[in-house]
């Protein structure tokens, strides 16, 4: 679907783009953004899409999943969809099995007719003890598990327990034999600023896993928007917890230590992810088919 010159500017003056830190304690505070952030001529990924995937997160039953969802469908007019891969509270507000067929099946019906869904779980999501019961609802395996599409793996990863077992799997997948593109799939942002701010387990046991292995991509939730962090070791963390629930402002105060925070935006959306030799394209479209973010990861 087009974008309108009004949906852009609409979407221009939502989102900030914060450069060489992100706020107060030390780090330099947020300017404006004048245009959608882009890729440059030579930034645009180049070659045939091998697989692409759309992730989301902390929708369950919230006042804009359908909106979501119907814009997921329509990016699926025109780009390679392989996979639904979610960031965790799918469904609120703990996790219950009755609520799976309104909140996890019939909003993506149209999308899951030729397509897998796999999540990672969020803390609503296993409030009340029913995590491995969602998990079997899809046909998954228990956290942590991998998935493979042409060209990248997916590990998802179980954020409501950080523990050294998690750690020394995503270490081994890491170190192993598979593609040079790996995403990293979990609930708790490693990076965050905003109502939960970073988790501090997850920067201190799994970080150094990500950064000494220069993941690609790292997808995370539980703060409802879109932020998107470079490290000084180049991966990318992506909160993108936007589907559906109701928004989260982002912070102009960051906690201590965190990366440059390269694009922010408080809107309902989802992030679409392009699979190419080399590079994934990272689109982040909102609810009502604007663009709000693009970015390409290259290894």
């Amino acid at each position: 679907m087009s974008i309108s010159a009004a949906a852009r500017a609409a979407a221009a003056l939502a989102l900030a783009v914060v450069l060489a830190g992100c706020g107060a304690r030390g780090a330099v505070a947020p300017q404006a953004a004048t245009s959608v952030p882009s890729t440059t001529l030579l930034d645009r990924p180049a070659g045939p899409v091998h697989s692409g995937f759309v992730a989301f997160g902390d929708f369950g039953g919230g006042p804009a999943q359908e909106a979501v969802a119907d814009a997921m469908e329509r990016w699926t007019v025109r780009h390679r969809v392989d996979a639904l891969v979610t960031t965790g509270d799918n469904v609120y507000e703990r996790g219950e099995p009755e609520r799976f067929a309104a909140q996890l099946d019939r909003p993506y019906a149209e999308l899951r007719r030729s397509r897998p869904m796999w999540v990672s779980l969020g803390n609503h999501d296993v409030a009340a003890g029913h995590g491995d019961e969602q998990l079997r609802h899809l046909g998954l395996p228990d956290h942590p598990y991998a998935k493979t599409l042409p060209g990248v793996q997916l590990l998802l990863l179980d954020s409501n327990r950080v523990d050294q077992a998690q750690a020394d799997w995503l270490e081994r997948q890491l170190a192993g034999p598979g593609p040079r593109l790996r995403v990293v799939v979990f609930h708790h942002p490693a990076w965050s600023c905003s109502r939960h701010d970073s988790t501090e387990e997850v920067t201190r046991h799994w970080g150094p896993v990500l950064e000494r292995h220069r993941v690609a991509l790292v997808l995370n939730g539980h703060d409802h928007n879109y932020q998107r962090f470079t490290s000084p070791e180049g991966v990318t963390y992506v909160v993108t917890g936007g589907g559906g629930k109701p928004l989260y402002p982002v912070d102009d105060d960051c906690p201590a230590g965190t990366p440059a925070q390269v694009a922010e935006a408080r809107r309902h959306h989802f992030t679409a992810v392009e699979v190419r030799d080399g590079s994934l394209a990272v689109t982040v479209v909102a609810d009502d088919d604007t663009v709000l973010d693009r970015t390409v990861i290259r290894r």
